[in-house]
């Protein structure tokens, strides 16, 4: 061998190892920053901090936040991606999926309406989209909501709507604060400019005949009338509620949504012990209740799990599965949600009064 050839191996065998090493050098820097980013961003917003550094999580508002990664698709399909996803404040109802051109449909639900056309419109080259009703969907997305979500198009590319939320999908997690600023500033424009949107826009066909049922709910409780869904909401026993429709594979349901008082917060997160862990929410091992119908439809996380089993005291568990057995149950410090319902406003209204007392079996 000679010397040239000694040298290239030399060369050769320092670069591999030196490379190896640069490049994870460079990764947990990287995750280093991102879980900087995320905790800062966290504390501007008045968030929890994720302790593990792997995402910014929680409400803005009535809006649930996620940024971070999470497992999409099925079987060979099956990757990690990462995305950031604000939910909508009002479900629209309107069967809509909006989303970039060549998003295959076997990682994201195949759109269940008929094409909607934007014809001499910039949005036109961006994206495919879908809903019930093309001359509601058209009416959704006025000249403001066109404005903000071109400018969230040409910002991200991958930018998706639903009738419950607005996703942007990144390459990479965000490891630069502004960065992360301005993708939750995307979120919430373009949701709020749905959101303004949407209470022009007349209700679902199929939902107008039961608009005045909804009126009629809305008066036995006090609550205000929101023609545009239709729903309800305000104030139930000094809490937050409100009810609405939403649109699902199988037609309409309702869900409900109630706030709770100002109370001493515990990390707790209650749903349903059936459904597989999301990547959203799915932190920390799950407090038994000894209580074996409460322990079998429940998993049941928080900070303090002595804490946790003494605030869901017999009463509160028994109001807990009594509304499981209407419908999907989820529970945090800060609401209950429960989806699935039935439409009918009559039998809507003990389940709301339910939900109340639940709440004040857990004093919140």
């Amino acid at each position: 061998m000679d010397a040239l050839s000694s040298l290239l191996c030399l060369l050769t065998g320092t670069a591999l190892p030196t490379t190896a090493a640069f490049l994870t050098v460079r990764r947990a820097t990287r995750q280093l920053a991102v879980s900087e980013t995320y905790g800062s961003v966290s504390r501007e917003l008045g968030l929890d901090v994720d302790t593990r550094g792997l995402s910014l999580r929680g409400h803005l508002g009535e809006q649930r936040l996620w940024v971070g990664e999470v497992m999409v698709g099925y079987g060979p399909e099956r990757r990690t991606m990462c995305w950031g996803v604000l939910d909508l404040e009002r479900p629209l109802g309107l069967g809509l999926l909006l989303r970039r051109r060549g998003i295959s449909d076997r990682l994201f639900r195949r759109p269940r309406g008929p094409r909607v056309q934007l014809p001499n419109d910039p949005l036109e080259r961006f994206v495919e989209i879908h809903g019930d009703e093309p001359d509601r969907v058209l009416a959704l997305l006025d000249p403001t909501v066109r404005e903000v979500l071109l400018a969230a198009l040409r910002r991200w590319r991958d930018v998706v709507v639903t009738d419950t939320s607005v996703r942007i999908h990144l390459p990479h997690p965000l490891s630069r604060p502004e960065e992360l600023r301005e993708l939750v500033m995307t979120l919430r424009s373009l949701a709020n400019a749905l959101h303004t949107s949407r209470r022009a826009v007349p209700p679902p066909t199929p939902l107008v005949s039961r608009a005045e049922s909804w009126q009629r709910l809305a008066d036995s409780l006090g609550l205000q009338f929101e023609p545009a869904f239709p729903g309800v909401a305000g104030e139930l026993d000094g809490r937050p509620i409100r009810v609405t429709p939403i649109r699902s594979a199988d037609g309409y349901a309702a869900e409900l949504r109630l706030g709770f008082r100002e109370h001493r917060r515990t990390g707790l997160r209650l749903r349903p012990q059936e459904e597989a862990p999301d990547g959203y929410w799915s932190v920390g091992q799950d407090i038994q209740l000894g209580d074996t119908a409460f322990d079998r439809a429940f998993v049941v996380k928080g900070w303090d799990p002595d804490y946790v089993r003494e605030l869901l005291s017999p009463p509160v568990r028994q109001g807990l599965l009594a509304l499981h057995a209407l419908g999907r149950l989820d529970l945090d410090d800060l609401r209950l949600h429960l989806g699935g319902l039935a439409l009918d406003p009559a039998r809507l209204e003990p389940l709301l009064v339910q939900a109340s007392r639940t709440a004040d079996a857990l004093e919140w």
